[in-house]
């Protein structure tokens, strides 16, 4: 497979990273996440209150019987939207954002499905009953404001399109010519709505990945890794586990810069990167902290495993090369340092004591690994 360039990557993206989230890294599944739950908040409470507003022209102009229970559905119905309007997380996380968007499709779905139920015997061409038969409409134009993965915005369509079918299928009229047409505008509906997910999808993952990316790496910037450590050190604070971090300079980088060029040198920073991804699992944060410095934080490791793991990376550093200009090979080496977050220690003295110990292995002679001791 031909690798892509980060660079190119981030102007143009990529059609598998918009047909599904498997490939999305956690940190931007956590900010599509926090997007679709403050959309499904407001959404439902603006839903949960015309829903029960709407409650005084049902009395007025629904006929009974149906009338009792078109109210008493609507009433449970503008409850359920408030219940999930008032559904918070601390943190957001993608599997409890779908879970409160699938809930924001089902509560109208049955809601339109019991509606349709119970005013079968009312004339579909009286004014007010129109108004529930072009609730599958509006139900999948909503869906339009989401950022979606084709898979996630399809199987939203599918849900409506289900209940359409159901609700046809039970009033005995799934193989009419108006049945038909009405799934016909749902399926050319559903097909802009779902284009327009697809476009907001895009563009947030690139304005994300501009934002948060280093351009040359493709790792974290050092800004969004501050976040995102913080969220870590939260995390693991929490649930009472080690959080270590190991920060790298890449040796005599200057040196490398002035002799062979900074296309080179370019190609080295790029180089380093890929052996950090090959060494590093998913749970690691991984970015490029300025210049030739590169941090990486390992949620759940500590010192003792962050070591080895610093070993591992200098190791493999010494036995690579990157082609020059003029096609000699260009080897490098890389000092470490090493830090495991003590008790009421923040970020930032975090990594003051980390910079220490590269400092150390630095003075030591490089190509050498250190590791931070508790007092600095």
């Amino acid at each position: 497979m031909q690798r892509i360039d980060p660079r190119e990557w981030l102007r143009y993206g990529s059609f598998a990273d918009l047909f599904t989230a498997r490939n999305h890294s956690p940190d931007f599944n956590g900010a599509r996440a926090e997007r679709i739950a403050l959309r499904v908040e407001v959404l439902s409470l603006v839903a949960g209150l015309l829903t029960l507003a709407w409650i005084p022209l049902d009395l007025l102009f629904l006929a009974e019987p149906g009338r009792d229970g078109v109210v008493a559905l609507r009433v449970a119905t503008g409850l359920a939207f408030l219940l999930l309007a008032g559904w918070r997380r601390r943190r957001h996380v993608l599997f409890c954002a779908r879970l409160r968007l699938a809930a924001f499709i089902l509560v109208p779905a049955l809601f339109y499905a019991g509606a349709r139920f119970i005013l079968a015997a009312e004339d579909p061409d009286t004014g007010i009953v129109v108004g529930y038969y072009f609730l599958p409409y509006l139900m999948v134009s909503i869906l339009a404001i989401f950022p979606l993965t084709l898979v996630e915005g399809v199987a939203g369509v599918l849900v409506v399109g289900a209940t359409l079918a159901m609700a046809e299928l039970e009033a005995g009229r799934l193989t009419e010519l108006t049945t038909l047409a009405e799934f016909w505008l749902l399926g050319l509906l559903a097909a802009i709505v779902v284009w327009v997910q697809q476009s907001q999808l895009y563009m947030l993952l690139r304005l994300y990945r501009e934002a948060t990316r280093d351009a040359l790496t493709g790792l974290f910037n050092r800004r969004a890794l501050l976040a995102e450590m913080e969220r870590a050190r939260q995390d693991c604070h929490r649930n009472r586990e080690p959080l270590s971090v190991l920060l790298f300079d890449l040796d005599l980088f200057k040196r490398i810069n002035d002799t062979h060029g900074h296309l080179t040198g370019d190609a080295v920073l790029a180089d380093f990167a890929r052996v950090l991804r090959g060494v590093c699992d998913r749970d690691c944060l991984l970015a490029r902290y300025g210049g030739e410095e590169f941090l990486v934080a390992l949620p759940g490791r500590d010192a003792a495993d962050a070591r080895g793991l610093a070993e591992t990376v200098r190791a493999e550093t010494r036995e690579r090369g990157v082609a020059a200009e003029d096609g000699t090979a260009v080897g490098y080496t890389v000092s470490v340092g090493v830090a495991q977050v003590a008790e009421g220690e923040d970020v930032v003295e975090l990594l003051s004591r980390v910079d220490q110990a590269l400092y150390q292995a630095k003075e030591g002679g490089r190509d050498l690994v250190a590791e931070a001791t508790i007092d600095g």
